[in-house]
Formats: structure tokens, sequence, C-alpha cells
């Protein structure tokens, strides 16, 4: 393989835990019980009809108030607009060992953060987790208007950080990412923790 020269981190789920078990749960609190109680069992068939305005959100395409809108509009209410915030950005934990390791190999390689994500969830992780700081570069999915797996989110991600495909490593936790960077050139490693990743490692850096 190619020389290593930059090393791309995914952000939630590698960085940085989350979990959209709690955004169901803060978002379920959010609403009057007869509500809650129609919605309980009705997650996934919420999750698709909400799909285009939530991804439209990650690439950056609409704003978070027209992304309230429509739940407001899918569910018949109205929702307070800082509470829908704090339930929306309240899915983060603190970065942990494999943040330490990431910011323990900037010393020898410049280093960015790959993330579809959207301009309110990266602002809160910004303001939540400084020890993260540390990246020389953040490409979040709403600021190229594109999502992983998609070699556009990928190829826009290359100009950002200035350097050629092959000398760049992605570490991702899905699958699909990992193909797609490999399908644009890019070396990718698929997390499953920090002892599978340093085993990864060995002989690519």
């Amino acid at each position: 393989m190619a020389e290593v020269k930059v090393i791309l981190w995914d952000l939630g789920g590698v960085l940085i835990p989350f979990s959209h078990d709690r955004l169901w749960r803060n978002f379920l609190k959010l609403l009057p019980l007869g509500k809650t109680l129609s919605l309980f069992w009705r997650r996934n068939s919420l999750q698709k009809k909400l799909a285009k305005p939530l991804d439209d959100f990650e690439k950056g395409l609409c704003s978070f108030d027209d992304l309230k809108s429509a739940v407001e509009k899918e569910l018949d209410l109205s929702l307070d607009r800082e509470k829908f915030r704090l339930a929306w950005n309240d899915i983060f934990g603190v970065p942990g060992e494999t943040a330490a390791f990431a910011r323990s190999l900037h010393e020898k390689y410049p280093s960015y953060v790959l993330s579809n994500t959207n301009v309110e969830h990266l602002e809160f992780v910004k303001e939540k987790a400084p020890e993260l700081l540390f990246m020389d570069g953040w490409i979040p999915s709403y600021e190229v208007h594109a999502l992983k797996p998609h070699p556009e989110f990928y190829e826009r991600a290359l100009d950002k950080c200035k350097e050629k495909a092959e000398n760049c490593l992605l570490i991702d936790d899905r699958l699909e990412n990992v193909e797609g960077a490999k399908a644009v050139g890019i070396e990718a490693v698929l997390y499953r923790g920090l002892a599978q990743l340093k085993e990864e490692f060995h002989g690519k850096i």
C-alpha cells in the first residue's frame, strides 16, 4: 500500500460514543402522554417518514427549524424549540481511549474528522468535547452536501484535506462507509474497538 500521510476519523461511534436510543427517549419525553403512547412502538415508521428531512439536514440542505417543522407536521403538534434542540443534541458520551489514541497519532499524522452529521450536533460536540479540538480539520456532511458512503462525500473531503486518496487512511465503524472509501482509493479500517484498531494499524502506519 502507499504511504499513509493523513488519518481520517469517523466521529460518532469511533471518537465519541453516541446513542440513537437516547435521542428517542429524549424525544418521547417532550410529547404529551397520549402522543407518547401512540408513538412508543412506531419508531421505525416515524424514522422512515422523516428520512428525507433528516437526510437534508445532515446534508446541509435545510435548517434546524425546517427539521423541527417537519417533525411537528408529521406528529400534528407544536414543540418548544429549545427543548427540542436539547433533546436532539443530548446523545453524546465522553471521548475515551480511542480519542486519546487518535491524539497520540496526531503528533505524526495530520488528522481530520469525516462525519455524517449536522451543524447542531457538530457544534455541540466541539463544545462538549474540547479534547477533540486537536484535529486539523472537520469535514461534516452538512458542509460538503453529501453523505458517506457516496463517492461525492469522499471526493470533496479529499479536496478539503488536500491529499491523494491513496495516502489517506479512514477509520469508520460502518462497513458501508469503509467500502465506500475503498471504492475511491482510500485505505480504510472497520472500527470494532481500540484493541482491534491497534492490530489493524500494524503495517499500515
